[in-house]
């Protein structure tokens, strides 16, 4: 089943019923890759993308563009992660990835939201689109629990475009320790360095 909970005081509970998400190992795990990835799919041939996915514990998406390679990009967050952000291992441009599952929690004192999801193929409440050309693209700030709730009623959740959003430029800052700590030493982390500096100076 698929759960959804809001505590509300001590004792009062209410709950509405998905799928259920059962724990999964991340290739992401305080900030650092469990696996290592494809050194040949480098800033020019291919494409990091990234986001603040507020609120989890795991989150796991998987490509769902048929002309491309299959794979899984599956994540595991500090507790104290304010930020938890989301940075891909490198994937094709014009990849298509779905949100398959997600777990977390969201609030504080009186009032929290809880929630615990797995995702069928034809549910497709959460998808992100690559963009077709290779390079870093931040896709903004996604709160888990809008994202649960939307789920709830049944609607498919909405992110803005690649670096488009109002808040890229404060997420394309809070991202440089992620990106140091998993592509330092890399041209991944060069061409993120880049790119911000491209975002930073942009006219609003």
């Amino acid at each position: 089943m698929k759960v959804f909970l809001k505590l509300v005081g001590a004792l009062a509970l209410t709950s509405t019923l998905f799928f259920s998400c059962a724990s999964t190992s991340g290739q992401v795990k305080d900030g650092k890759y469990i696996g290592q990835y494809d050194e040949t799919m480098t800033p020019e041939n291919s494409c990091v993308i990234f986001f603040s996915f507020q609120g989890n514990q795991i989150s796991e998406f998987k490509q769902i563009n048929t002309k491309k390679d299959i794979d899984t990009q599956s994540f595991e967050y500090g507790l104290l992660n304010v930020w938890d952000m989301t940075v891909f291992k490198p994937c094709k441009p014009g990849s298509r990835y779905m949100l398959t599952k997600f777990q977390g929690s969201i609030g504080g004192g009186w009032s929290r939201d809880y929630w615990d999801m797995e995702l069928k193929p034809s549910e497709q409440y959460l998808v992100i689109d690559v963009p077709n050309e290779p390079g870093i693209y931040c896709f903004e700030i996604i709160r888990g629990d809008s994202l649960a709730y939307s789920i709830s009623d049944g609607k498919k959740f909405e992110i803005s475009k690649a670096d488009s959003g109002k808040h890229t430029k404060t997420v394309y800052k809070a991202a440089d320790g992620d990106f140091k700590r998993l592509y330092g030493n890399t041209p991944w982390y060069d061409a993120f360095i880049e790119k911000k500096e491209q975002i930073l100076n942009k006219a609003d």
